[in-house]
């Protein structure tokens, strides 16, 4: 019996999704186009290294970032860096999931990416460190 119990144990384990073995995670803070945001996401603030509320939109600028303050759960992104964004185009809407998010509060920033849209501007992903108890499941 508990070697079963183990074995249940270690395959739960290894079905645990990578953003909950690791601390680092990714969240999206918006859409930078033309040097302004279109738009910023509400509950997401970038903060400097003093703890006050960045201002302006000048990719330097955000790219300074060194904490994060999220007013709501913010929902989880795939860190895709430089990488290029997956395209969904023709594919059906799917059902409403489960999906992680940060809990609301302040995170260090790791660094900042600009990912290229194909229609023009860039998404802004901040990478942030947060322990697993930060990570909630939200259905969307």
């Amino acid at each position: 019996m508990k070697a079963k119990l183990l074995l249940l144990g270690a395959a739960a384990l290894l079905a645990v999704p990578a953003f909950a073995q690791s601390d680092a995670q990714c969240i999206v803070a918006g859409r930078l186009s033309d040097g302004a945001w279109a738009p910023r996401l509400a509950g997401v603030q970038l903060l400097g290294a003093k703890g006050q509320a960045l201002a302006g939109s000048a990719r330097n600028a955000i790219a300074s970032a060194k904490q994060v303050r999220l007013s709501q759960p913010a929902l989880l992104s795939s860190c895709n860096g430089v990488q290029p964004l997956l395209s969904a185009d023709g594919e059906p809407a799917g059902r409403k999931t489960e999906v992680p998010a940060l809990s609301a509060g302040v995170l260090d920033v790791d660094g900042v990416s600009f990912l290229k849209l194909r229609t023009g501007g860039e998404l802004v992903e901040v990478r942030v460190r947060a322990p697993a108890q930060r990570v909630v499941m939200l259905t969307r």
